[in-house]
């Protein structure tokens, strides 16, 4: 699935945990440290969704050329709609459901 900034790849995993990894190719920089700048953008953007994600999937997110330029916030924005655009996100986080343990 792709948008104009990023590409999203999934599918399950036999391992009930969620994986992801980033993709930043040296089309869209030379410099190793501008690719691993993007990387970690990448992976703020996607934290905000992490409790919605289910377990069992791999996840791997593609740059775009048009990411190499792009902030924090509208790949967080990009991000998101992809994730809801395949269906990947959860309605609401799950609830921590211990009993008799109150803050």
């Amino acid at each position: 699935m792709m948008s104009r900034l990023l590409i999203l790849a999934w599918m399950p995993n036999d391992v009930a945990r969620l994986r992801i990894g980033f993709v930043v190719s040296k089309r869209i920089s030379k410099r190793a440290v501008e690719r691993n700048y993007i990387k970690r953008l990448l992976s703020e953007a996607i934290r905000t969704a992490l409790p919605r994600l289910g377990v069992g999937l791999d996840i791997v997110v593609s740059a775009r050329q048009q990411a190499g330029t792009a902030d924090l916030h509208t790949l967080e924005q990009d991000m998101l709609a992809l994730l809801q655009r395949a269906q990947l996100l959860k309605d609401r986080p799950e609830a921590n459901t211990q009993e008799g343990h109150r803050q």
